[in-house]
């Protein structure tokens, strides 16, 4: 039987949907919606799974339990399986490739994943107002070509409709 487990990153909790289950014993996280917030990039060709964060990069293959991270073969927990539909890996052995710690709480189902921010992913300075910033420039958009050409005008655009202000004539008609 396939239990539910919620996974917590950093103390937040991280929405799956499949969640995270235990598969054999061992807390199996979905590809997509739990591994993707741990790493920030993965590929995947055929059966080999490729997690990168930082300047790490792990290679894992559906129903292997060892893996490769960048040129050391390294034995996991478990192996990444396939169930309905999901990529399910062993989330303990893909924290700690990267560095981070995980604690289960199996009377409240919970795996709580202490993971450092990742150095590459810094955060901007605030903004100077002092600073020389860069001028905006004017963009040209050219208008597209009427379908049919417009007609050319010139002098008055339109008759005029009022009456002309005329003084009455001396001269009897």
């Amino acid at each position: 039987m396939l239990l539910a487990i919620v996974v917590l990153l950093n103390g937040s909790f991280v929405p799956s949907s499949p969640p995270a289950r235990s598969i054999g014993g061992h807390v199996m996280a979905p590809l997509g919606p739990v591994i993707t917030r741990l790493v920030e990039r993965v590929t995947r060709a055929g059966d080999a799974i490729e997690l990168a964060r930082g300047a790490r990069v792990c290679v894992f293959r559906l129903g292997v339990p060892s893996f490769r991270c960048d040129a050391t073969i390294r034995l996991g927990d478990a192996s990444p399986v396939e169930r309905d539909g999901a990529l399910y890996l062993p989330l303990a052995t893909v924290v700690r490739a990267f560095g981070g710690t995980v604690t289960f709480d199996a009377v409240h189902r919970t795996a709580d994943v202490e993971l450092a921010a990742s150095t590459d992913l810094a955060t901007p300075a605030p903004f100077d107002p002092h600073a020389p910033q860069a001028a905006p420039t004017d963009v040209f958009t050219p208008q597209p070509v009427p379908a049919t050409p417009r007609p050319f005008e010139s002098g008055d655009p339109r008759p005029r409709r009022t009456a002309i202000p005329a003084t009455p004539s001396r001269v009897p008609l």
